[in-house]
């Protein structure tokens, strides 16, 4: 997910570990996304990577689950008896109208030869009319019981009504086909006000089957398959229901399925997370005024090459990655002093700790 930048291998210092480091291909994903953890490998998996995906715990009461299942299921089922009234009077109807066209004799033939006008023109009008209505019938209301059958009632079938339900919501096509999959998070900001918009406490607090609108829509398979690896739990298996609480799912190229845990935003680890991402942030802006971003990716690259080694980001470590990024800096007229004075940055890496 790390921008591509064009960069030498920092050359070894005293105290460098010796290591170089990689390519931006395998920077890792940018804050505030992580690598979707082992467990959900059989989630995510049945997934498609083109979409969007957004999970959280539905947690209102079970009689509005009922009653928000009870509306549809009425309107479902009026259509279903219409469409299928009018396919029981069609049986009457259509092989007559058939043999008329075909210049055979059936009840809804007559003589055009003593009717009037008027008459061939209201006989005219009528089997147009039935022809428009069924025509109508099928191609946009037919559609509605078979997906209400296939999508909530196979849903409900499979998972009932819980105290706390996973929900799975997917982008809509309309918009998310439209998404460059490994630029959209660093650069599309109405992207991502879009996404944040619909994992707002208050909008998961409606139940689940509310939050289908234009942009997303309820993946019933992935909500089954949540449910089903859950279940595994009692066998010692699957996975726990936390782990599908409040949740962005995204796949890029080079990092695979991503995860931001927006669940975790508004605890003490995740209001810290938040404040140093905000210091990353101003300090990539800073750079970026002087046209020197390319220094931030560089720096990024560095310490998470660092950070992945056997035994992870020691003393050593740090020390040599604090040599290379004054070097780097140097090397493009940047005093490193300066800004690491005017960001109030810590004496320790938590702040390059990315």
């Amino acid at each position: 997910m790390a921008k591509s930048s064009r960069r030498k291998t920092p050359a070894s210092s005293p105290g460098s570990s010796g290591a170089s480091t990689p390519s931006s291909a395998s920077a890792g994903p940018i804050p505030p996304f992580t690598k979707v953890p082992t467990i959900l490998k059989p989630f995510v998996e049945k997934l498609s990577p083109d979409e969007v995906y957004l999970v959280h715990i539905d947690t209102t009461a079970t009689d509005l689950k009922w009653q928000t299942f009870l509306v549809p299921s009425v309107v479902n089922t009026v259509v279903a008896a219409v469409i299928a009234l009018r396919v029981y009077w069609g049986f009457s109807t259509y092989p007559a109208l058939i043999a008329v066209f075909i210049g055979m004799e059936s009840s809804l033939s007559f003589d055009t030869s003593t009717a009037s006008w008027i008459e061939i023109a209201q006989a005219i009008l009528r089997r147009t009319g039935t022809i428009l209505i069924d025509y109508f019938l099928v191609t946009l209301l037919l559609s509605w019981p078979y997906d209400f059958v296939m999508g909530p009632v196979r849903w409900r079938r499979a998972v009932g009504f819980l105290d706390r339900e996973i929900i799975v919501r997917r982008s809509s096509p309309s918009w998310s086909r439209k998404l460059e999959r490994n630029k959209w998070i660093r650069h599309d900001e109405a992207m991502r006000d879009k996404i944040v918009a619909a994992v707002t406490p208050e909008r998961i607090g409606k139940t689940g089957y509310l939050l289908v609108d234009e942009d997303w829509v309820l993946d019933y398979e992935a909500m089954i398959s949540a449910h089903s690896l859950v279940n595994l739990t009692r066998k010692g298996d699957g996975v726990q229901l936390d782990e599908f609480r409040t949740a962005v799912l995204v796949y890029t190229d080079t990092d695979g399925w991503l995860v931001w845990r927006v669940a975790d935003e508004n605890t003490p680890a995740g209001r810290e997370r938040n404040a140093h991402r905000d210091q990353v942030l101003t300090f990539k802006e800073k750079l970026a005024a002087l046209g020197k971003e390319d220094l931030f990716y560089r720096w990024v690259e560095l310490v998470q090459w660092e950070s992945s080694q056997p035994g992870g980001f020691t003393l050593e470590r740090q020390q040599s990655a604090m040599v290379q990024v004054q070097q780097m800096f140097e090397q493009e007229n940047v005093s490193f002093s300066d800004f690491w004075d005017d960001l109030g940055a810590h004496s320790g890496w938590d702040f390059f700790d990315t």
